[in-house]
């Protein structure tokens, strides 16, 4: 089976107007994906730790980054693209009570959500 190919006009970016997306995680895959969404036109905050080689870069490419906890509140949409072995832990402590009813909960890489590390609300375990 051929792979489908999408374009920009499969895509409608006024799905996202008046959105807040959080990159949470500014490395390999955070950058990237926060720089095509900003250079896409949409409103997108960075949650990243201070101090960090990665806070520093996300400065350095115009965005003002703030806690997992502040960017989630801010958001519509949170994609979570922080290292699997800490997102668990940060999943609990700092993004799943700030989420509001109605947000939309994303990650690039789904092995917390696959194994139950991350259960969203709505979602049960598969245990």
């Amino acid at each position: 089976m051929p792979a489908k190919i999408y374009y920009d006009s499969d895509a409608d970016l006024a799905l996202l107007k008046n959105k807040t997306i959080a990159i949470l995680g500014y490395g390999s895959q955070g950058h990237a994906q926060a720089q095509n969404l900003k250079d896409s036109g949409c409103n997108v905050v960075v949650g990243q730790r201070p101090g960090s080689a990665n806070h520093d870069l996300a400065v350095s490419h115009g965005f003002e980054p703030m806690s997992i906890e502040e960017a989630t509140k801010k958001a519509d949409i949170v994609n979570i693209l922080l290292p699997d072995e800490v997102q668990a832990d940060l999943y609990r402590d700092k993004i799943r009570g700030n989420l509001e009813p109605g947000n939309i909960l994303m990650c690039s890489h789904g092995f917390n959500v696959h194994f139950d590390q991350v259960v969203p609300s709505g979602r049960s375990s598969r245990s």
